[in-house]
């Protein structure tokens, strides 16, 4: 793409070399050569003196609506930006703008900058639109207008707080100063002094600290002359005290603002009617060696009640929708959209077949059974594969035939979850676990639910909890090739075992987990038609099949390494999605058992009883 710099300072040393030349009668001097000050000036001139291009703020009605045709760039704090930001927006900062711009961030589509306020974007597009990125626009009043609940800067920073306004021009008091001297090359100072720019930071000054100062500032009133001295239709009645005017568009220039702008470090003070158009112009005057900074807030917060333009109003806020979580790695979209597709499908997870369906139509099925080997030959389903977690997708590459449907049992029906999600994402289709695993086949073999049930949770909580609930970063998964990252992170999963945890264990450490409520809403409340008392205490609430995907329960969920328990009626759906988050990065547990350990004796559905349990024929058992 064709730098707008780069032309202009070509011209400018092609015009400096034509004022140079002669008839061939006079004497030749070398012809003039631009300084790095004057290359600098013609490119933020071309820039900022173009009402077409600056200061380029768009509105948030108007993103919303084609929000399709633009790539957003979210420069707020990555907390900040993790809370909630516009849908599909990236997240960068001023500092990383110029490296994140063509590599993470793609450039096919005209960016769209947006931070807090609309004020510290404007130093992100001046400096994209110096290094070549046409068309680059700010968001108006910032994430402010984008959602009500993100208003607060502008909704506290409003105000009538210049009690004198004055209208008196001070524009004859001006005097004329040496520009700055830029050290550096004609070819590479906009580059260097853009990237001295934005490495600084946003250079703001807020009205309460300027203001007990205000003789050691020069102060630039960046309106039209009218308004300036109060005249004007914008509802303005005048300036601060003691500050010049010069005009937006037409000031910029060698002969105009910059010969009257101090170069000896005094602080210059730029304001404007909200901050954004005064971002841009600061962040020029820096790159061209003066030290200047952005009033916050500009004329809104100096004399907002009498403004008939430009002003921020409760109408100027919107609630439009925000994605809650932090930028996805492509490794992590990958793993994501794979575990999206498959857990959030109610007629695939959890997948679970009686073990009287089983028994009534054994032929159809190749049994699978992951026990321990010694369990596994002290009686197991006829016709039954021994295999483990560890082994599984091994040996259904060998020993194990494929022209069957699938059915995984274990002994009480949770870890074969982590074996079918990971047989289902590896391509297995239509694999099912047996419901209460082996404890429902034969009676001997059901001790481990008749030792599990109980009514262990003395106190349910019936609080919902889900409105202390903060976003995190999504983990990083970086070390995996994206195209190989579900084969990856599944052979991670099943190497690490089953994982879960006992309430015994739970219990007296709640505190430090991060406890996830897989129920209904109603349920969780204890209000539900299943009998649930409640939940854990201080768990937090996530429907099934609808609630795991970016912006409901993943972005929730922490990231920094936390345990997170999960726990549901039986442990057999709480098992797959455990083995889901562990596999996008997260440290997450299955509770054992389920809510039959909780409240078992209050519960009408998902109950362990002795009648779950058969007599059915075991293979190779030892008989006593």
């Amino acid at each position: 793409m064709t730098k707008r710099w780069t032309l202009m300072a070509l011209l400018l040393i092609a015009l400096a070399a034509l004022a140079g030349c002669s008839s061939d009668d006079d004497p030749v001097d070398p012809p003039p050569t631009a300084t790095p000050f004057e290359t600098m000036a013609t490119a933020v001139e071309a820039y900022l003196n173009d009402n077409t291009d600056c200061p380029g703020v768009i509105t948030a009605q108007a993103l919303h609506d084609n929000l399709d045709d633009y790539t957003v760039v979210d420069i707020r704090s990555a907390d900040a930006y993790t809370a909630g930001h516009i849908p599909g927006a990236y997240n960068s900062s001023i500092a990383n703008i110029l490296t994140d711009v063509g590599t993470t961030i793609p450039t096919d589509k005209t960016i769209v900058i947006a931070c807090y306020s609309g004020q510290s974007a404007g130093h992100a597009k001046i400096a994209l639109e110096l290094m070549g990125h046409e068309d680059v626009k700010t968001l108006g009043f910032g994430m402010s207008s984008w959602n009500s609940s993100l208003a607060t800067g502008w909704n506290s920073n409003i105000g009538d707080n210049l009690a004198s306004p004055e209208t008196t021009n001070n524009n004859a008091g001006l005097t004329e100063h040496a520009f700055p001297t830029l050290t550096g090359t004609n070819a590479t100072i906009v580059a260097t002094r853009v990237a001295a720019m934005v490495a600084a930071g946003f250079q703001s000054i807020t009205w309460a600290t300027l203001q007990p100062n205000l003789d050691d500032y020069f102060v630039v009133n960046y309106f039209g002359q009218a308004d300036y001295e109060g005249t004007g239709t914008a509802g303005v009645p005048g300036h601060i005290p003691g500050a010049y005017q010069f005009t937006p568009y037409a000031s910029l220039g060698f002969e105009q603002m910059l010969k009257n702008l101090p170069s000896d470090g005094t602080p210059i003070v730029v304001y404007c009617w909200t901050g954004q158009h005064s971002s841009q112009v600061v962040a020029a005057l820096n790159m061209l060696g003066y030290n200047a900074k952005s009033l916050s807030y500009g004329s809104n917060h100096l004399f907002h009640s009498s403004l008939t333009a430009n002003r921020w109003t409760a109408a100027s806020a919107n609630d439009f929708e925000l994605e809650v979580g932090g930028a996805q790695t492509p490794e992590f979209a990958a793993m994501y959209a794979a575990v999206d597709a498959y857990l959030n499908d109610n007629t695939d997870c959890p997948g679970v077949i009686t073990a009287q369906a089983l028994h009534d139509n054994l032929d159809d099925y190749t049994v699978i059974d992951i026990r321990a080997a010694s369990a596994y030959n002290a009686g197991h389903i006829p016709g039954a594969y021994n295999s483990s977690l560890a082994t599984i997708l091994n040996d259904l590459n060998g020993t194990i035939p494929s022209d069957k449907p699938y059915v995984i049992t274990c002994y009480s029906g949770q870890s074969a979850g982590h074996a079918k999600i990971a047989m289902e994402l590896m391509g297995y289709e239509d694999v099912k676990s047996l419901k209460w695993g082996m404890c429902s086949w034969h009676s001997s073999l059901a001790t481990g639910w008749n030792n599990g049930i109980g009514d262990n949770l003395a106190s349910p909580e019936t609080t919902n909890n889900n409105g202390s609930l903060t976003a995190f970063a999504y983990p990083t998964l970086t070390d995996e090739d994206p195209a190989s990252v579900v084969e990856d992170r599944v052979a991670a999963m099943l190497a690490g075992g089953f994982q879960s945890i006992t309430w015994a264990n739970l219990q007296p450490a709640l505190d430090d987990y991060f406890v996830v409520n897989y129920f209904g809403q109603a349920d969780y409340e204890g209000t539900g038609t299943a009998g649930v008392p409640g939940h854990i205490p201080g768990a937090f609430q996530f429907t099934p099949y609808t609630s795991m995907k970016i912006g409901e329960m993943l972005p929730y969920l922490p990231s920094d390494g936390t345990p997170i328990v999960v726990y549901c009626w039986t442990g057999q759906t709480s098992s797959q999605v455990v083995a889901a988050l562990n596999m996008l990065g997260y440290n997450a547990k299955s509770l054992s058992y389920g809510s039959n350990q909780l409240f078992h004796s209050s519960l009408l559905a998902s109950k362990w009883t002795a009648a779950e349990t058969h007599e059915y024929e075991l293979t190779d058992p030892i008989l006593p």
